[in-house]
């Protein structure tokens, strides 16, 4: 019995003690050097490392700013970023929770990359984190990008414009364990629908920064949203077009020791490598034809080029076609990712060797014009020849910590979102990883349609170009303020025209933080 009281005496000992090492390298550290510069953005931005280091939702904002923990860091002075860097604060959290989060938010901390851009446009074409370029006429629902720590992913849904062109109609997200998604087309639950959802339920993306739970925040733009994780990722939503709407994505990611793959590629600085299919080399042929109208590939065979423009729609896309087990999307009752899926398509294969030199002209010369850069140039002619859609240069994100001196605070000011629409039903329990709640539950109940209207149309957009067979309006570059009621408001506010059905079930609450990644069902307040 003794021996029992000591072993109990000890486990007690032992976990007070653990509790007081980590409350003393966390005081004495990360909270006091942040204290000491800024006691209240510091207090919130220490609790908020601290959370994402075990995969917690991260405390409310106490300040104007609508930062990101990793915008906060980076105005926080030099010097105390590397004093607190030098001290290693999180390495306690991962000897005692193993957690990939510590890794991801210590590369935060310690970032010595720059980031690396990769894009999917028009109908569509991609761009790779390492610069190749290339079409991709297919129909599903792949990965675009996604990390190796399960903390960042991109999912995006193509679907078919016609026999041969198809266009990004959705696209699914993955943010630090929360998952978001944004549709152009077939908003699930209703006819007109909000088309944005958070962990399963709609949320207003209108006047102001929309905080998620996990640290990342989504900022209306003039013609979409810029999504910041809160480590530091970016992607940028522009939505195109008006008789068949679609949207353009734009990823910025930071791979210093992370590793990416996806449809963009894997970020580490070499294009030979950016087609291989999950260990399996892809073809030599792609030396001579992975790069959208580089001069190889203009002087090659248009057999040879539409052979391997073959080979992307089929092996390499399959490679990187998700499943329900791992999709981000949401689903009306009675479809899945099947439900958008065409692997015959395209029935044929449009080049540019198909273009007169004189169409070729024309379309040059407005992409120029509209200020396409040479790596993009192909796609531009491509889209703008075959479909006339207008040029849409790379968007420009813009950086709201640059030059930001934070004014002085007397007492914290609460920062939230407002209160949310009325639901009919709570949204869905957490899931770990990238498994669809949806999958998960054991006797789905179909809940009633919610109509949550858009604004009503603003009468200041400016009305969007004709395009034969699509439209679409000229990019407007704006930076996100720093604080929220100065954003942009979304002009997204058209009606979409989808299947009336009802709203996908969701399974129950959950108010429990769990220690590694999570898919939360619920949003802040």
């Amino acid at each position: 019995m003794k021996n029992v009281y000591f072993l109990i005496i000890l486990l007690l000992s032992s976990n007070s003690f653990s509790q007081e090492r980590e409350r003393i390298v966390s005081d004495n550290v990360l909270r006091s050097e942040l204290t000491s510069w800024d006691p209240i953005r510091g207090e919130w931005l220490a609790s908020s490392i601290e959370a994402m280091a075990v995969g917690n939702e991260i405390p409310d904002r106490t300040f104007p700013e609508d930062f990101t923990p990793d915008e906060m860091w980076r105005i926080v002075p030099q010097g105390t970023r590397e004093r607190i860097v030098a001290s290693s604060p999180l390495e306690q959290f991962r000897n005692e929770n193993n957690s990939s989060n510590v890794s991801a938010v210590q590369q935060t901390l310690n970032r010595n990359c720059n980031p690396r851009i990769g894009r999917t446009f028009g109908d569509p074409h991609m761009v790779s984190f390492d610069g190749s370029t290339y079409s991709f006429q297919t129909v599903g629902e792949f990965v675009l990008a996604r990390s190796n720590d399960g903390l960042f992913e991109v999912q995006t849904r193509q679907k078919p414009q016609s026999s041969d062109f198809s266009l990004n109609t959705a696209v699914a997200m993955n943010v630090a364990g929360d998952r978001l998604s944004i549709y152009a087309q077939d908003v699930p639950g209703s006819s007109q629908g909000n088309p944005v959802r958070l962990n399963g339920n709609p949320i207003q993306v209108r006047n102001a920064t929309y905080y998620l739970p996990h640290g990342g925040t989504v900022r209306p733009e003039s013609d979409g949203y810029l999504v910041s994780w809160p480590t530091g990722e970016t992607a940028r939503i522009q939505n195109r077009g008006s008789d068949f709407r679609f949207m353009n994505v734009t990823l910025n990611v930071f791979p210093c020791g992370r590793e990416y793959n996806g449809l963009l590629g894997n970020a580490n600085g070499t294009q030979n490598d950016d087609f291989d299919m999950r260990g399996k080399k892809a073809p030599a042929s792609q030396f001579a034809f992975s790069s959208f109208g580089n001069q190889q590939l203009n002087r090659a065979s248009d057999e040879m080029e539409k052979e391997y423009l073959a080979f992307l729609a089929k092996d390499f896309a399959r490679t990187w076609r998700i499943t329900d087990l791992t999709s981000l999307f949401e689903y009306d009752p009675g479809e899945n990712t099947m439900t958008f899926t065409d692997e015959s398509f395209p029935r044929v294969h449009r080049t540019l060797n198909g273009l007169t030199p004189q169409q070729q002209a024309i379309a040059r010369k407005k992409c120029e014009d509209g200020g396409v850069t040479r790596e993009e140039m192909g796609g531009c002619i491509y889209d703008q020849a075959f479909l006339e859609i207008p040029p849409s240069p790379r968007p420009i994100v813009n950086d709201p910590t640059i030059n930001y001196k934070p004014s002085r605070l007397e007492r914290p000011e609460l920062n939230i979102n407002p209160p949310a629409e009325p639901m009919t039903k709570p949204g869905g329990r957490p899931v770990k990883g990238t498994i669809h709640p949806d999958l998960l539950k054991e006797e789905p109940k179909v809940k009633p349609s919610q109509r949550v209207q858009e604004n009503p149309t603003n009468p200041n957009q400016e009305k969007e170009s004709q395009i034969k067979p699509n439209s679409e309006s000229e990019p407007v570059s704006k930076p996100s303020a720093p604080v929220p009621s100065t954003t942009i408001p979304s002009t997204n506010s058209k009606p979409i025209k989808t299947k009336p059905v009802g709203t996908k079930p969701n399974p129950g609450p959950s108010n429990s933080p769990s220690p590694s990644p999570v898919l939360k069902g619920k949003g802040k307040k």
